[in-house]
């Protein structure tokens, strides 16, 4: 089965939903579909802290936007992780998503705007939302996406802030579905932009085992899944891809064949290993 088979009776989304959160988008400018299809059975949902443009098509988000600075970063780290995954009341029952979608399906609830990016426990309550989830790859959950959310954040703290779309796309000719209800994405991106250097890009990596992942370009995004996830970019900005680091704490500003130096723990370690092959060979 495919998106567009799926027919739920909803309301497309309309710019005035957005007015409430317009801080959540560069300039105050939420993402334009390229491909109309995919505003079909759409709504917009102002939440604390990010916003949402939630499809009742593939009851998911299509993406979740927020503005992240060093503040709010700081106050994140000061409160603990509590779980508290719940449907979202302000969808109609039939667009809604449940937990029993998800229910020994073999795919984690995988956050869009990620619980560690929120400030408050209203925020935090309001991530757990399953508008703001989507079916992911176990691995790609655990390890890439958490990896390329760290790195996020340290670019935050880098830079100052920083403003983030994170979304699904469903590029397969065929469309896997949870409880033949939930459909399940064939990628996961997330576009980062850097107002203080005016230089975006976009992890993009298959819903997989298979721990992939590309830096690719917002024109290149919007070619692959019909979306324009920073419309008030200019022109050249949306065609070159920022050499977006894969871990917090790499430099972006390095050439990719350009060698790191060896951190101390590791330069000890080469002198130990080099000190023993000296004493066997003595």
């Amino acid at each position: 089965m495919t998106v567009a088979t799926v027919a739920i009776s909803m309301t497309s989304a309309n710019a005035d939903d957005f007015t409430q959160c317009s801080e959540s988008f560069y300039g105050g400018v939420y993402p334009e579909f390229t491909n109309d299809k995919l505003s079909n059975k759409t709504q917009a949902l102002c939440m604390d802290g990010f916003a949402v443009m939630y499809s009742g098509v593939s009851r998911t988000p299509l993406w979740s936007a927020e503005h992240l600075d060093r503040k709010r970063l700081q106050q994140a780290k000061e409160i603990d992780r509590e779980d508290s995954f719940h449907e979202e009341s302000k969808l109609p029952e039939s667009a809604r998503a449940s937990l029993s979608d998800y229910s020994k399906s073999g795919y984690d609830r995988g956050h869009l705007a990620p619980n560690a990016d929120m400030a408050n426990r209203s925020q935090q309550y309001d991530s757990f939302s399953l508008a703001n989830i989507a079916p992911q790859s176990p691995r790609n959950n655990r390890y890439i996406w958490r990896n390329i959310e760290s790195a996020t954040r340290y670019l935050t703290q880098q830079y100052g802030e920083v403003y983030t779309i994170t979304g699904v796309s469903f590029t397969n000719k065929k469309t896997k579905q949870l409880a033949d209800r939930v459909l399940v994405p064939s990628h996961f991106f997330k576009a980062v932009y850097i107002p203080a250097t005016n230089q975006a890009g976009v992890y993009y990596a298959p819903n997989d085992e298979s721990e992939r992942i590309e830096i690719i370009s917002i024109d290149e995004l919007a070619t692959e899944i019909g979306i324009d996830v920073l419309p008030m970019l200019d022109s050249q900005t949306k065609k070159q891809a920022f050499d977006l680091p894969l871990k917090a704490g790499e430099s972006s500003d390095l050439p990719a064949d350009e060698p790191t130096e060896e951190p101390t723990w590791m330069l000890f370690v080469w002198a130990i290993i080099e000190w023993l092959l000296g004493q066997l060979q003595a």
